[in-house]
This record gives C-alpha cells, structure tokens and sequence, in this order.
C-alpha cells in the first residue's frame, strides 16, 4: 500500500464540509474597487509584487537549515546520514523521492505563505521517510466532534482524505481570529494591487491604440475640418511607417508634446502604488530597484529587513519544527535553525569584517571562519584568540 494511500478518508464523527474549487477560487478572488479581480496569480503580473515574493523566497531558501544538538555546553550540528535518511538528510540533501532540492523545497513552502497564507508539510510514516508539501489551496485545517484536529485535503482527482495533525507542519502568516488558518499578503493588499493592475490594463489599452507621439502643428492658412484631418492622418501615417513626420513648407510651427500633464500624474501615481505594495511585502525600496539611499542607509535597511521581514517566516518554521519533528524527549536539547549569516555572502565585506570581530574576540575559530567560505583548515587555525588588552572584570579594580 503506497504512503497516500494511508491517509483517512474521513474522521471519525466528522462534520466536515467541503467546497468546490470554484468556490476557493471565490474565497480567494475578491473584486477591488478598481474593478479587477486579485488572485496569487494575477498579482504577479505586477513587477513590484512578483519581485519582492520571489527576494523572500529565494533568500529564505538559500539559507541552510539544519538540526542541532546541545550535550552540556557543547553546541553539535547533526549530521544527515543517507543510511538512515534522519532529517538533516531530508532538509539538507533531499526531502523525498522525487529527488527536490531544499532551495526547492523551501522556496515552495514560502510560495504558498506569502501568496496564500499557509504552508502544509506532510510527513507520513513510511519509509523512506519523506517530506512533503501540500497544495494550499486544497487543504484546510477540520476539526471532528472531539476536538481532534485533522487536516483536509482534495487531491488532483477529486478525492477527499483527511490527515492526522502529528504528521502535518502547518505553516502561515497573518492568522485569522481561530488561529489556524493563514491570510496571504494579497488579502490586505489587493486593493493596491488591484489598483495597479487596472493602471496596467490602462497603459496596455494606450498602446494598442498607438501610444503616438503628439505635437501642435501650425499652417501657414487656415484649414477647416476636412483639411486638418488629412494633415493628422499624414502626421499619424508618417510616423508609423518612418517614425519621423516631413511635410511641407505651409508648416510655420511644430512643437512636439512630449507628455501631457494627466500623463504624468498617472505615471506617478503608479509609482507610488509600487511602493505602497513594497511595503506590503516589507521590503526596502533600493532592493526593487527603486530606493536612491546612500550605501550606507541600504545595508541598514536590509539589516532591517533581515530582522522585520525575513524573521516572521524563520522563526516560524524553526519552532514548528522542533515541535512537529521532534520527539518530546528530545525537544529540550535539539532544535532547528536556518543559517542567516549564509546571506551575508551577497556582502564580502561585511562578512569579512564579521569574521574579523568574531576572531579576535573569541567568539570564532580561523579555522571556523573559512569553514563558511569553504576553504579548508590550516595548523593551528582551531585556536581561539582575544584581544590582548581585554581583563576580566574587577582585576587591578580592587585593593
């Protein structure tokens, strides 16, 4: 009997109720006053929303995850063993049998917290162990008559299973007044995008009908209706066939205009709309291209973002870890974490002066220190050192 197959039909004295896909689709497509529909997909036709998703989730899955163990005052990272595929093994080299990789198996999960609000990973009992990751718009959490949690899920043909809370890691953001379902970024931001997508549908319209060049073109006699007709139409035909209008010397002015002044409003208008989404996702402006601080002030600001932004889905995931992976004998001494220096290698230089720091405080080895770098050790680089004017406190400060 294969893993999906021991998943639940239904819990016991169940009062559940289902819905149709169209009917999710409902849920999760409201209509903005701008008159567009906002759906995950549709909201990444917005450059602005589609860039700052995939930054959080590229970032978060570019950090390593991994298990420690705390013996004493001794910190160990386990290591993954392929023999008995613990997991270390599955966050680190590949979380099932279809061979992902774990950037594509976090990138995946965060996918499905920033666009739909929650994150499922199913770790059935089988072997080989596997992890994997539930469509979010097929699975909801359902309690039956005894309070017992279980977690609903409709597979691609149509059948219903539900499955035991041990083995579901249930991730999400923004939860709702029960706790246990998760709102996507676009729930609260769907009016701004909405109002961006409508700007959109508006330019596209603009440049289907042509997005010409205007000008004010003065003749040397007077024209009625019929004749400045034909000198549009000759302006109109020249440009699209040569992009450059010739005429005659009854031409005493031309002056091009170059944007009108409604146009330019409504390009600025869009512009602030792609910061107000920005802030939505929390994400520093220069990292959408759009921020002008000093270099300083944007390596502030991701630090900003490292704490404020990225944070909200790692500290998450490291202690739902630790709680839905863990025995509980072993949650008081092993624990998860995602490695956030791994994203200072995007700064070689703040990431040498860090290792610096942690050297000669003592904090870090040499040897330590080249380890993230991946480059080998050297004789005596497992030494630690300190500063030679740091003392103990209250040496030479008493009699």
């Amino acid at each position: 009997m294969g893993f999906l197959a021991k998943a639940r039909t239904a819990p016991k004295n169940s009062t559940t109720s289902t819905v149709t896909l169209s009917e999710v689709g409902d849920l999760l497509s409201p209509t903005t006053a701008a008159g567009e529909i906002v759906t995950p997909e549709r909201s990444k036709s917005v450059a602005t929303a589609y860039r700052a998703g995939n930054i959080i989730g590229d970032d978060v899955a570019k950090m390593p995850f991994q298990q420690f163990v705390r013996v004493g005052r001794d910190i160990q990272q386990v290591a993954p063993d392929p023999m008995t595929m613990n997991l270390p093994y599955l966050i680190e080299v590949s979380p099932n049998q279809w061979g992902w990789t774990p950037f594509q198996f976090k990138k995946q999960i965060i996918d499905w917290e920033i666009w739909h609000g929650n994150a499922y990973i199913w770790r059935p009992p089988v072997w080989p162990p596997q992890l994997l990751i539930l469509p979010a718009n097929r699975t909801k959490a359902v309690f039956d008559l005894d309070g017992n949690l279980w977690y609903e899920h409709r597979f691609l043909n149509g059948k219903v299973v539900h499955i035991p809370s041990v083995e579901i890691m249930h991730l999400l953001i923004n939860p709702d007044s029960t706790g246990f379902n998760g709102r996507g970024i676009i729930t609260f931001a769907c009016e701004t995008i909405g109002k961006q997508l409508g700007a959109h549908k508006i330019q596209s319209k603009n440049y289907a009908k042509g997005m010409k060049a205007s000008a004010y073109i003065q003749m040397a006699t007077k024209l009625d209706k019929p004749g400045r007709e034909r000198v549009r139409d000759s302006y109109e035909e020249a440009l699209e066939s040569y992009g450059l209008a010739v005429f005659d010397s009854s031409i005493v002015k031309f002056e091009p205009v170059q944007m009108k002044n409604t146009d330019a409003q409504f390009l600025q208008q869009i512009g602030a709309t792609n910061e107000d989404i920005a802030n939505f996702f929390g994400m520093p402006l220069h990292m959408l291209n759009m921020g002008k601080q000093a270099y300083n002030s944007n390596d502030q600001k991701f630090g900003e973002y490292l704490q404020g932004t990225l944070d909200a889905y790692l500290v998450p995931f490291e202690q739902a870890a630790r709680i839905r992976w863990l025995p509980a004998e072993e949650q008081g001494r092993s624990y998860f974490r995602f490695i956030r220096e791994s994203l200072l290698r995007m700064n070689a230089k703040t990431r040498a002066e860090t290792n610096e720091i942690k050297i000669r405080s003592g904090q870090m080895t040499p040897n330590e220190a080249r380890e993230k770098d991946d480059e080998s050790a050297y004789t005596d680089g497992d030494r630690f050192y300190m500063t030679s004017n740091y003392a103990p406190i209250g040496d030479g400060n008493e009699e």
